[in-house]
């Protein structure tokens, strides 16, 4: 045995290269370790070349509100749930607006009543001397009623403002709702939209069929990304998100669930349809070339590995996303293309869990 067979292996862990950009790219521009701050540059990093540019035409220290602001403009989650929060606070600053003009329009009006009723108890007492200060009492009353109507003016200009302001903030929220489902590259739905529909399937189909959940992790991606310029692998991976919207049919859902990661939730499928779809998927990312910058990146060079469960093995959303998961596993530790999930798989998978060796 050589030397370098007999060595001990370094026991530390090794840091993942993405973790280790996102650390050096917060030293050099001063950027505070917040966790909002992690997922603006792991987006930077990973594809999003808009957040790059824009971080990038911050120069050195930039504020943090500024960091923020092309977060929330390119709907972030974590920036989403800060941009809420920020709606919740301003709509009730508006509220609060519209209430103090309310009492005000209310106390100009009981100003108006009470000089209408003073005029009209002096006409009833003596209305002689009554009709001698009309004209003077009608001076004072005209001034009270423009005051009035110009104070209603006002007031419908600022409630017709706050009611645009609030619409806004309506939208806005929508927008952040929607966002916080969204992938921000590829526009597909994102880990928490997964969950939710399986939660749905779950809670309304489950009894009347079967559905396959296909995750599939592309090969080469994470390297390809982490070695060109952002803007190619943001192109990269909304092309991969067209081959898979081309690939499924109506009522079927896809994700991109994580940076490599991409989900099939297939309603109403068997396992032998289910693998059929999975193999054919791989087999149109393997057969296309991707174009990159002035070249062309040959066939073959990004490749798919799968996973695959089915609802009618899984008891719960979490078992079945985590026996896809688990499958997925298998196929990457065993060097093929797909695995479906099964008494072998969960039985390796518990054996991982013991601390044993993977088989």
């Amino acid at each position: 045995m050589s030397s370098k067979d007999s060595t001990t292996p370094n026991t530390q862990p090794a840091v993942p290269p993405i973790t280790a950009r996102i650390a050096h790219v917060m030293a050099n521009l001063g950027i505070a370790g917040l966790p909002r701050n992690y997922e603006l540059l792991f987006e930077a990093l990973n594809g999003n070349a808009s957040v790059a540019r824009e971080i990038a035409a911050l120069g050195k220290t930039p504020e943090q509100a500024a960091l923020d602001s092309i977060a929330l403009r390119h709907s972030l989650p974590s920036h989403n749930v800060l941009a809420a929060g920020q709606a919740a606070g301003e709509a009730v600053r508006v509220l609060t607006e519209i209430s103090a003009a309310a009492e005000a329009s209310r106390r100009n009006r009981a100003v108006a009543l009470q000089e209408l009723e003073e005029i009209a108890a002096r006409m009833r007492k003596d209305p002689v001397l009554g009709i001698s200060d009309f004209s003077s009492d009608t001076v004072r009353l005209l001034s009270i009623l423009r005051d009035i109507l110009g104070a209603d003016r006002s007031a419908t200009a600022r409630m017709e403002d706050l009611q645009a302001h609030l619409d806004g903030l309506r939208s806005g929220l929508s927008v952040s709702r929607e966002a916080l489902t969204h992938d921000p590259v590829t526009g597909l739905g994102n880990h928490a939209a997964l969950l939710g529909r399986l939660k749905a399937f779950y809670q309304t189909e489950a009894a009347s069929g079967t559905a396959g959940l296909l995750m599939f992790r592309v090969e080469q991606l994470k390297e390809f990304a982490e070695t060109h310029p952002a803007g190619a692998a943001e192109k990269t991976l909304k092309r991969l998100a067209a081959i898979f919207r081309r690939s499924v049919k109506k009522g079927d859902f896809v994700a991109r669930t994580g940076p490599d990661v991409f989900c099939l939730l297939l309603p109403d499928v068997s396992r032998e349809i289910a693998v059929t779809i999975a193999r054919r998927i791989a087999v149109r990312v393997a057969e296309k070339p991707f174009p990159f910058m002035d070249r062309e990146l040959p066939a073959g060079f990004l490749t798919l590995t799968a996973g695959v469960s089915m609802s009618d093995a899984a008891a719960s959303p979490a078992v079945f996303y985590d026996q896809a998961e688990q499958a997925l596993a298998y196929a990457g530790d065993a060097g093929i293309a797909l695995r479906i999930y099964s008494a072998e798989v969960s039985d390796r998978a518990g054996r991982g869990y013991r601390g044993g060796a993977a088989a």
